[in-house]
């Protein structure tokens, strides 16, 4: 590939683009905003370039490193002391938000394509998890409430490991029931694995954080370690987190997660190395995956759009999201704007877009329902990077008070 057209462009882009980054943020045109669109030019829509060895597998491994690289990497920013004043935020959105979100997802598509319920359920939550590196504009927004700021963080930091074992189970009584056994799936392993899923996955998470920020610490202070492997141990750590989880049965997604954010170290100079080049790679690789999903999912999925497909995207963004939000968050006294702001900013991203590949190599997506269904998952996602985009400056605008605890 990288003796093609396209791997030139995806240089200059970045390139480009890193050279006017403080412009084009003060205009609101965001880093995925941009390779989205670059992508839908490369693609057959118009300059017809293609990338196959990246469709399937290749692509699922690029999500997967870039997504538990992006949760290590802004886990690792959230200052734990600050985070305990504020736990109520995200644990009423993850409690509450989010199997309502769930939930209401699943009604409306059932209405809306009269399809069966566990489709119905899967598409729902494939568009449930926020994506963690399209909240990253609102992240560095130090001017914005820190509790709204790092309630966004910690829920799309949790709720894509929450939602897949949920999701894994709906595909196996999806599956089974496509083969006329679905009374034989096992519901009690599938609760074991589940409740497995969380254990392991929150254990392994927070021994590789508190471990592996230790002995970096420890081999900094003593000398033993360059600065340029200080810097490489954040996507060594992410990596550790993540495959680790997945080895021993657990949720590698939440394992990133909590190794990010409990990385022990008290040398300020090996955290900040931790972060700065976590953070610029977590960011190469989200913007690859946003290229293409331009190039790849979008064309792909145009053909398949329909307004119904149009409807239950811009719903999905906005009903589907800010009811559950403003329940759960009744009774904490939040001002109007603050709730708004958590309700609005729900993007859907790389989470979504790893779910939908999972989907597409379990069921194949070969009926008319399917293949509308992922056309739906396509637009929801594709609409969600560029409205939640262009609104993260308007939101900063507001200038957010501070929440009213």
């Amino acid at each position: 590939m990288l003796d093609s057209p396209l791997a030139l462009i995806i240089a200059a882009a970045i390139f480009l683009y890193g050279l006017l980054s403080r412009k084009t943020e003060k205009a609101a045109i965001t880093a995925p905003m941009m390779f989205v669109a670059l992508g839908m030019l490369c693609g057959p829509l118009l300059l017809n370039w293609s990338a196959p060895e990246l469709e399937g597998g290749g692509l699922m491994l690029l999500a997967e490193l870039s997504l538990a690289l992006i949760l290590f990497t802004d886990a690792s920013q959230i200052e734990r002391s600050h985070l305990v004043r504020f736990e109520n935020l995200p644990i009423r959105l993850l409690a509450i938000g989010l199997p309502l979100t769930i939930l209401l997802g699943a009604l409306l598509a059932h209405s809306l394509f009269a399809s069966g319920w566990l489709l119905a359920a899967l598409l729902a939550i494939m568009l449930a998890p926020t994506d963690a590196a399209l909240a990253q504009s609102i992240f560095h927004k130090r001017d914005i409430d820190e509790s709204l700021r790092h309630s966004i963080t910690v829920e799309s930091g949790l709720n894509d490991g929450i939602a897949l074992p949920v999701l894994l189970f709906v595909l196996a009584l999806l599956a089974g029931s496509q083969q006329g056994d679905s009374h034989h799936v096992d519901h009690l392993h599938w609760l074991l694995f589940i409740g497995q899923q969380f254990l392991i996955g929150t254990l392994w998470g927070f021994m590789t954080g508190r471990i592996g920020g230790a002995l970096s610490e420890r081999a900094a202070h003593q000398q033993w370690m360059t600065p340029l492997y200080q810097r490489l141990s954040a996507p060594a750590l992410a990596l550790i987190a993540y495959s680790g989880a997945e080895v021993l049965g657990g949720n590698g997604f939440i394992a990133a997660f909590l190794a990010g954010l409990f990385l022990s170290s008290h040398h300020a100079r090996v955290i900040e190395r931790l972060k700065e080049f976590g953070e610029a790679e977590g960011q190469l690789l989200s913007l690859l995956i946003f290229f293409f999903f331009g190039l790849i999912f979008v064309p792909d999925a145009i053909p398949y759009m329909s307004l119904k497909a149009l409807i239950y995207a811009v719903l999905s963004l906005t009903v589907v999201r800010i009811i559950p939000v403003f329940i759960a968050l009744l009774g904490t006294r939040l001002q109007f704007r603050a709730s708004l702001f958590l309700a609005w900013f729900g993007p859907r991203g790389i989470a979504s877009i790893l779910y939908l590949l999972l989907v597409m190599e379990q069921l194949g997506f070969t009926s008319a329902a399917d293949r509308e269904f992922f056309a739906t998952t396509v637009l929801t996602v594709l609409l969600s990077i560029f409205l939640h985009g262009l609104s993260a400056r308007l939101f900063h605008r507001l200038q957010l008070p501070p929440t009213q605890r």
